[in-house]
């Protein structure tokens, strides 16, 4: 990886100027920032996305079909052995994000509610799973986050670590484990992530977790299967499931494989999106549900975002453990998949075991 200074400097740029742009790290790469020269968002149909190439996708958990929105990729710099050129990002333009009132940390009591609603609806067979997340507040110098970014890298080097400002979403960061879609020469690849256990007592073999952790992973790996059969893709493969850890967390997770071939990219994103890893099962019944227990807007959390290039090769992610960021403080967005025999204050110390992904990062900077 290149000089941090140039990197830290970079990302400073950016934020300070309040540039459209996505700064990311894939697995194993190094990092790379796409910056517009100017600040408008814009958006494509989903039915026309193969158009587009090299662009950052960056799409929230309600997304209309129609308006997939998209960072340009007019300034691309790779901080590789050689170090890019960061006076290119003196020709952009940026502009400030969304005013609007500073959202409040969800208080345990109304989560494990909901986790005591939401389990009663799976006995009723509404539901056979739901992901519900909740938020809290953390204190966060904002100048501080290029080098919270750099901290995250240092101690997530499997996680996909971005961040991104948009005038519509404000500035985002997060470090997701999970991949939606990875195609590379029309050989595509989803992961099917879900099963949670603190990473310190998480058995090492699949088949030694629990039975409610097992039961989620089954249910979210037949749900992208399912995908893959309604799309008539051919040649699909599944492998898995293994072990993978992410921050103070682990997770069962399953690789399902399949030739591309004919079939669109952009459709199989959509149809996936949003995955029982995320959402639930089926997705209509869950989506409902988040919508009437959950006072907070979800934004960009359990949406996805990444590079989109089919002519290369695409790695979109699902973008969990994810903050928004604000001047002095962040708004920290956790999640735990309810199944039958959740317990509602096993769910929460869930969620408190995902948020210190961030708690940990932020801590280091002191």
């Amino acid at each position: 990886m290149n000089d941090h200074g140039q990197l830290r400097e970079a990302l400073h740029r950016c934020l300070s100027a309040g540039l459209t742009f996505a700064a990311f790290r894939r697995p194993d790469q190094p990092v790379e920032i796409w910056a517009q020269r100017t600040p408008d968002l814009e958006f494509i149909d989903g039915a026309l996305m193969l158009e587009l190439n090299e662009a950052f996708l960056i799409a929230p958990f309600d997304l209309s079909n129609e308006r997939v929105p998209f960072i340009r990729s007019d300034v691309q710099l790779r901080f590789g052995e050689l170090g890019p050129d960061i006076d290119m990002l003196n020709n952009c333009v940026g502009a400030a994000g969304p005013a609007g009132a500073m959202p409040t940390s969800t208080e345990a009591a109304v989560f494990e509610r909901a986790v005591a609603e939401a389990t009663s609806a799976i006995a009723s067979g509404t539901m056979q799973k739901v992901v519900l997340s909740r938020t809290l507040i953390v204190p966060l110098d904002g100048a501080r986050l290029p080098d919270l970014y750099i901290q995250a890298m240092r101690e997530q080097p499997d996680a996909f670590i971005a961040l991104a400002h948009t005038p519509l979403h404000g500035t985002w960061i997060g470090a997701s484990p999970e991949h939606l879609v990875f195609e590379e020469e029309d050989r595509v690849r989803v992961d099917a992530l879900a099963g949670t256990l603190p990473i310190g007592t998480a058995p090492s073999e699949p088949h030694a977790w629990g039975e409610k952790e097992r039961n989620e992973q089954v249910l979210v790996t037949e749900s992208v299967l399912d995908t893959f059969l309604q799309l008539e893709f051919k040649e699909v493969i599944a492998r898995g499931p293994t072990v993978v850890n992410a921050g103070q967390v682990a997770h069962l997770r399953t690789f399902i494989h399949a030739d591309l071939d004919d079939r669109m990219l952009g459709d199989l994103v959509l149809a996936l999106h949003p995955t029982p890893a995320v959402c639930g099962s089926p997705k209509a019944a869950a989506k409902s549900f988040i919508a009437s227990h959950e006072s907070h807007d979800r934004a960009l959390y359990a949406g996805f975002w990444g590079p989109w290039s089919p002519d290369g090769f695409t790695e979109l992610f699902v973008n969990i453990r994810c903050m928004r960021v604000f001047e002095h403080e962040a708004l920290l967005y956790v999640g735990a998949g309810i199944v039958a025999g959740s317990d509602p204050k096993a769910e929460w110390e869930e969620t408190d075991q995902k948020a210190q992904t961030w708690l940990r990062a932020i801590a280091a900077l002191k």
